[in-house]
This record gives structure tokens, C-alpha cells and sequence, in this order.
């Protein structure tokens, strides 16, 4: 904070760190700005090569902050539980085996996304469009919306009205901004399905409103901070998004590579309002191509299970054969059940009983460990495993631990 008489003018990131560049905030008349530009000069002096940005507006500095706690948000860990009430976090984490699944946020833009489409097109891509009501305001664009509608490799989805932050408004403006966007969507021939809040800043309340309409609510892995590239003409600043590698900001295409393949597929933010995305898809969508990634549909349950109401079979849930037990390593045990191989330790899930390894009674897996499920409130005491009893049994690689395990009759 710098003060310039007796206002104070506020800036981003406080100190020259890490590359990242101040921001003075446009929220003092223009007779004050000057000299709180002047102050902020002076306080940057050693930070020599380092550009001094302004801020657009009070609006444009909140919005850049919700995106980046967006990002924060979004790749906080790889568990299922804590995305109750959050719009950005996907209750699948991980496991996309290469499948990407593209989104596109803010249109329609006749001006851009007939582009978009086109593009799509040639590569054979589905996506899912987040559309903003406001922008639903002439014919061409309420034609694009219907394109969208009908086209059998396309979902046309709510982004509610005003793009504006609905974490922070009250009930009946949500509703208002949810259901002007719905009767659009429903207009254009499409059913509401999805939903994606503005920025990803849903609230408790605002969220189950939402879902109490039969919306699912998505948010996303991947940003590819197209909208900072954009408002940068092609590179991203620093005190815009900080979560892009160095190397990279001017580089719109290689960092959303470098995220994908850290990621291995997933959901990703785009925009089809920017001309630079629409530019610069097909190079994207070849890249992917030759490297292996291939597209899925929003309402993909193989890739995407538990957004679209499907909970995968874990360790200890009943199964018949092994494609049931879709996890890393999983397969159905002679018992019927899930299982993988472990040495001493096996992964737990939220809202599953917790998880044990134990020596494999199974002569095609002898001398080698078994993850099994604790007996638990989840399976009744192993009641609802019928080949399996409730045992004490030790752990496979230190038999002075025991647990209360279902363990194979």
C-alpha cells in the first residue's frame, strides 16, 4: 500500500519477487493517479527491467485475483473430498488416461467462435460451450447458440448471465443470473444440464441452489490463461496470473502442453470470445493429436464418472470381473471383490472404508500382498461381502500390525 497525500493507492504483490511486476489499482481520481504512479515508480526504482502495470479498473485487478485463486484451487491436491462447495474443484482427479475435455467459456462471439466451430470440426472434437446470457443479445448470436444446441458433438451450458462473482451476491440476484441464462439455453434447443460459475467463485448456498435445479456444476483441471494472454496481446503478466512458468508467458500454446501432459488429459478452461484462442486452436488441437491426447465429451462417465453421478468400484467393493475395477492396479479378487497388489500399505478413498494389506490367500498371487477392505459401517461389518468373513488378520510386511480386516473365506 502506498500512500500519495491522504488517499491510498493499492498494489499487487506488494515488492518486486519472483519476476512478478506491481499493479497500481484504478481506484483514485485521475488528479491523485499520477502521483500515486509517480510514488510507485520510486518504490519500484530497484527493480530495474521489471515493467509497472496499471490496472484497467478496480474490476479488471478483482478479476485477475479470482482466477488465480481459481488455479489454487483447482490443483490443491488429488483428493475427491472438499469440492462440495466449490466451483472450480472436479471430483475426478485424476485418471484421464490421456483424454482431454475442452470447454469454452463467455460466448457466443460471432465474431469468433464460427472459427472455434470450424476448427472442432476438422479435428473431430467435442466441447462443451459455457455460455454468458448478456452475450445471447442479437440474432447471430442467439444462431450460434442453436448451432451449438444441435450439434451432436456440442453442449451448450450455462455460464449465468453477468459473468459477475455469484460468491458474493445475494440469493435472488443468483437465481436471477441462473435462470435468465436457462431459459436462453432452453430457447437456443438445448436441455440445462451444466453449469460453470463465473470465475469458478461459487458459495455453499449459491451451489446447491444450482444443483437443486438439476444443473451439475463444472469446473475445471487445466486454465490455459488464455484470457491472460489475451489481455496481454500474446503474453501473460506476471501481476495478471502468476502461475505461469517464466519461460512461457509469451508462449499461450506451450503452456497449456505443459499442463496437459503434467496432468495427463482433463478438463481444460478456454475461451472462445479471444481471437488469440481462436487463432491458435488447430495448432493446439494438432499438438495434442501427435502427442498421444485424445478429445472426450463433457458426459464422458468413462472419463469423467463422478461429475456425471457414477461412483467407480475401490477396494473392497463387490465386483465380478476386472474392468470393474477401473483404479490404478485394480482387479476383482477370486472373492468378488476389489483389490490390487500391495507390499504394505494400500490407498484409502473418501466416503469408503478404510483400506488393509494383507498376505494374498490366492494361489495365482502366493507370496504377495492383497489390499482388502477394513470391516466397517461402509460394508456392515463385511456383511455385504458375502465371500469374505471378518478376521484379524497382520499386515504383509509387519505381522505386529493387525486390523479387522474382510478377509477372503
Amino acid at each position: 500500500m502506498i500512500t500519495v497525500g491522504d488517499r491510498e493507492v493499492a498494489t499487487r504483490n506488494g515488492q518486486c519477487a519472483g519476476g512478478s511486476s506491481l499493479a497500481v489499482r484504478d481506484v483514485v481520481p485521475t488528479s491523485v493517479r499520477f502521483a500515486a504512479l509517480a510514488a510507485l515508480l520510486a518504490h519500484t526504482a530497484a527493480c530495474v527491467g521489471e515493467p509497472t502495470e496499471v490496472c484497467d479498473s478496480e474490476q479488471s485487478c478483482d478479476e485477475a485475483d479470482l482466477m488465480n485463486k481459481a488455479y489454487e484451487d483447482a490443483t490443491t491436491d488429488s483428493k475427491t473430498d472438499g469440492y462440495d462447495c466449490s466451483g472450480v474443484r472436479v471430483p475426478d482427479r485424476n485418471g484421464f488416461a490421456k483424454h482431454v475435455v475442452l470447454t469454452f467459456d463467455d460466448g457466443p462471439n460471432p465474431a469468433t467462435t464460427p472459427k472455434v466451430i470450424q476448427v472442432l470440426h476438422k479435428h473431430h472434437a467435442p466441447a462443451t460451450f459455457f455460455e454468458n446470457g448478456m452475450r445471447i443479445n442479437s440474432a447471430a448470436a442467439r444462431a450460434l447458440a442453436s448451432q451449438i444446441a444441435h450439434d451432436p458433438d456440442f453442449m451448450l451450458a450455462n455460464h449465468t448471465q453477468n459473468h459477475i462473482d455469484l460468491a458474493r451476491q445475494s440469493a435472488a440476484k443468483v437465481t436471477s443470473e441462473v435462470q435468465a441464462t436457462d431459459a436462453l439455453i432452453r430457447a437456443a434447443g438445448s436441455p440445462a444440464k451444466y453449469l460453470r460459475f463465473p470465475f469458478g467463485s461459487a458459495s455453499c448456498s449459491a451451489k446447491h441452489y444450482a444443483e437443486s435445479l438439476g444443473y451439475t456444476v463444472v469446473g475445471w483441471h487445466i486454465d490455459s490463461a488464455d484470457w491472460c494472454y489475451a489481455s496481454g496481446n500474446g503474453y501473460c503478466k506476471p501481476s495478471t496470473f502468476q502461475y505461469v512458468t517464466d519461460s512461457l508467458r509469451h508462449d499461450m500454446v506451450g503452456f497449456i502442453m505443459q499442463q496437459l501432459h503434467q496432468n495427463n488429459g482433463g478438463i481444460i478452461l478456454m475461451h472462445d470470445i479471444h481471437q488469440s484462442t481462436a487463432d491458435h486452436l488447430d495448432e493446439i488441437l494438432t499438438r495434442l493429436e501427435a502427442d498421444g491426447f485424445t478429445f472426450a465429451r463433457l458426459d464422458d462417465v468413462s472419463v469423467l464418472p463422478r461429475l456425471n453421478g457414477i461412483t467407480p468400484k475401490f477396494i473392497g467393493d463387490s465386483c465380478a470381473q476386472d474392468a470393474e475395477c477401473t483404479f490404478t492396479g485394480g482387479r476383482c479378487a477370486d472373492a468378488g471383490f476389489c483389490t490390487q497388489t500391495c507390499s504394505a500399505t494400500c490407498p484409502d478413498q473418501s466416503g469408503k472404508a478404510s483400506t488393509f494389506c494383507v498376505a494374498s490367500p490366492e494361489a495365482d498371487h502366493a507370496g504377495e500382498g492383497m489390499c482388502v477392505a477394513k470391516s466397517a459401517p461402509q460394508n456392515n461389518s463385511c456383511a455385504t461381502l458375502p465371500g469374505t468373513s471378518a478376521l484379524t488378520e497382520p499386515r504383509f510386511s509387519d505381522p505386529n500390525v493387525t486390523a479387522l480386516v474382510c478377509y477372503p473365506k
